[in-house]
């Protein structure tokens, strides 16, 4: 089974998702409407989250290496993270711990470090193997659907993750709040190196907060 892809983010009217403060509320509200059955992230993405919003010197406890038990029931998302280089080493137990998600899923490749590996073995974090040199993408988000009964993913990641969703065709859906600021040169721009040029078709446009607004556009293919 291949899931719906969504790509959902914040940015300013330049398109840039740093250089301006985003609002978390309208952000996450809009991200969990979507129901999505896994929200997918990038090592580096996942990394800064963490330096940025936790205690990154907290320590791993004994309950942390072991994985929860994720009841049928349960309706939060999965954690998809994309990291064939073991960016996360050592540091899974902050995304382990988040209340809003139920699990986590690691995808990596061919070239993936055994010392990583064996640390996801060791802790029991699920992992998907799929590709050589980086992740394949596709591959490992059919086999998400396969062994996870995962209907839809949503992309909440920066600009390269992104970027490869787009270039590879992966997209179905882009999910934007915009913000009323334009930040100018030197912040990272969303979709700068996504390749050719693509078709978007106008789903929803939705005055937010403060300015804001959702857009939602369906990739044409």
């Amino acid at each position: 089974m291949y899931p719906e892809v969504i790509i959902h983010n914040s940015v300013s009217l330049d398109h840039a998702v740093t250089g301006f403060e985003v609002d978390l509320g309208l952000h996450y509200g809009a991200l969990l409407a979507l129901e999505p059955g896994a929200v997918l992230a990038g090592s580096t993405t996942a990394k800064t989250g963490i330096e940025l919003f936790m205690d990154i010197t907290l320590p791993e406890a004994e309950a942390d290496r072991h994985r929860p038990e994720v009841r049928p029931d349960d309706r939060r998302p999965i954690c998809v993270i994309v990291d064939s280089r073991g960016v996360l080493k050592g540091l899974l137990h902050f995304y382990r711990n988040m209340e809003h998600t139920k699990d986590v899923v690691v995808l990596v490749s061919e070239t993936t470090p055994e010392e990583y590996l064996e640390y996801l073995r060791e802790r029991e974090y699920p992992f998907i193997r799929c590709g050589g040199n980086r992740v394949d993408l596709r591959g490992a988000l059919w086999e998400l659907g396969e062994r996870f009964g995962v209907s839809r993913v949503v992309s909440d990641t920066g600009p390269e993750l992104n970027n490869v969703i787009i270039r590879e065709g992966i997209a179905d859906t882009i999910s934007l709040i915009v913000h009323p600021v334009v930040v100018g040169e030197g912040e990272k721009k969303l979709f700068g190196r996504a390749g050719g040029r693509v078709a978007l078709e106008l789903q929803k446009a939705v005055p937010m907060e403060q300015g804001t607004v959702h857009l939602v556009y369906a990739v044409k293919k």
